[in-house]
């Protein structure tokens, strides 16, 4: 299978929950999270109730958070950060039997790139496609650069990257409706419920 490149989301399916909300409070203090705090709620009841799309909810709550934080900052986090996030065992003993057979295993996701290009790397993924984010002078500004690596964003990010290959085999990894077009590029998916369970093929929409 050395001509097959695996494409997996990361939130929900290599690990447990979602690392970007539990990012707003590691890496902004709990001074800054309980400051915030009312924002975030208010964010959090507008995209409840649709009144904002869930990109622009990740991009207010990231300006919120993150505008004037340096990368030195984030850095000196990272493997802290890193160590208490929760791999699913089946989902990783899985990826890990597509690495031994030869495949380039990519991880795709909306989180960012802040703590991703890192923590992608602590994981032996061979590259990492994700929602990237502006700095200047190692500052950050609060802004991305670009959508949300989410839904159909993830295939445009993928198409567009180093890793894609159309005579390549495509294999994906994924938990929610943001990956169902990253399902349909592949010729071989696996849905991750909840509790980190693998089903090849299957989705529960």
């Amino acid at each position: 299978m050395s001509g097959s490149i695996v494409f997996t989301d990361f939130d929900g399916t290599y690990i447990k929950g979602d690392s970007y909300f539990r990012s707003l409070l590691f890496f902004s203090g709990y001074k800054k999270f309980l400051r915030s705090l009312p924002d975030l709620i208010f964010i959090v009841i507008e995209y409840y109730f649709k009144f904002i799309t869930r990109d622009e909810a990740k991009k207010r709550s990231f300006e919120l958070i993150y505008k004037g934080m340096s990368i030195g900052e984030i850095s000196e986090k990272l493997e802290s950060f890193n160590r208490q996030l929760h791999i699913f065992p089946k989902v990783k003993a899985k990826i890990d039997s597509f690495r031994k057979l030869g495949c380039k295993i990519i991880v795709v996701t909306a989180s960012p790139d802040i703590y991703m290009d890192y923590i992608s790397k602590k994981l032996r993924f061979d590259g990492c496609i994700c929602t990237e984010t502006e700095k200047e002078h190692g500052i950050l500004t609060g802004r991305l650069k670009r959508k949300n690596c989410n839904y159909s964003e993830k295939v445009i990010r993928i198409k567009e990257s180093e890793f894609y290959d159309l005579e390549s085999r495509i294999i994906s990894f994924g938990n929610s409706m943001g990956d169902e077009q990253m399902f349909r590029l592949s010729s071989e998916f696996y849905f991750v419920d909840k509790a980190g369970n693998v089903k090849k093929g299957k989705t529960p929409w």
